[in-house]
């Protein structure tokens, strides 16, 4: 049986992976203010996925009872800044709305890629012992 966290890492690799392809064709395909705004997005998404895996890991491995709360609170005061942060870059202007939505999806992206690779590997290796 595979360790569970081999596919976070995968999630994470990929995450980081696509959100350069993604800046640099950004870059390469509408201009510098795309690019930087896909980046943002993607930056904002990822340190936001990777206080969330922080704080899961932390809920899962003690007593529930004891981390259950504190947990709940820095999941909103995260869900918060993260709020905050987007208001102030869409309000001023600072980024390319609709750059920044793509940049916000490399992680739903990665996790999607990465869950159809390994269920294509559960399908191929059932369908090769049947």
């Amino acid at each position: 049986m595979r360790d569970d966290g081999l596919s976070l890492k995968k999630v994470q690799t990929l995450n980081w992976l696509l959100l350069a392809a993604m800046s640099l064709a950004g870059l390469l395909f509408f201009s510098g203010q795309v690019a930087k705004s896909i980046f943002i997005g993607g930056l904002i998404v990822t340190v936001s996925f990777r206080f969330l895996q922080r704080d899961l890991t932390k809920l899962l491995t003690g007593p529930l009872t004891a981390v259950k709360g504190r947990f709940f609170i820095k999941y909103y005061a995260r869900f918060a800044v993260v709020a905050v942060v987007l208001f102030y870059l869409i309000h001023n202007r600072a980024v390319d709305t609709t750059a920044m939505l793509v940049g916000l999806s490399t992680v739903l992206v990665s996790i999607i890629v990465t869950t159809a690779g390994e269920a294509k590997k559960i399908y191929l290796s059932t369908k090769e012992a049947s």
